[in-house]
């Protein structure tokens, strides 16, 4: 009866498969870093004083004011 509980363990992947979809991988090269985006929205908002964010800023609510018909 014990050997009807039992059953046999899946096969385990072959390290063929693991380094084929590695290698496929590497040569598609480097992969965007996430905070690429990230950085994309907030640079145009980087300032090195906050007179100089203020007017990033009001630019910025310009453009979003002008864009959405207010």
């Amino acid at each position: 009866m014990l050997s009807m509980m039992t059953r046999p363990l899946p096969a385990a992947p072959s390290a063929g498969l693991y380094s084929d979809m590695e290698e496929e991988d590497n040569q598609r090269g480097p992969e965007r870093d996430e905070t690429d985006t990230f950085y994309q929205l907030v640079r145009p908002l980087m300032a090195n004083d906050s007179d100089e964010l203020s007017r990033k800023l009001a630019e910025v609510n310009k453009r979003s004011s002008q864009g959405s018909g207010r």
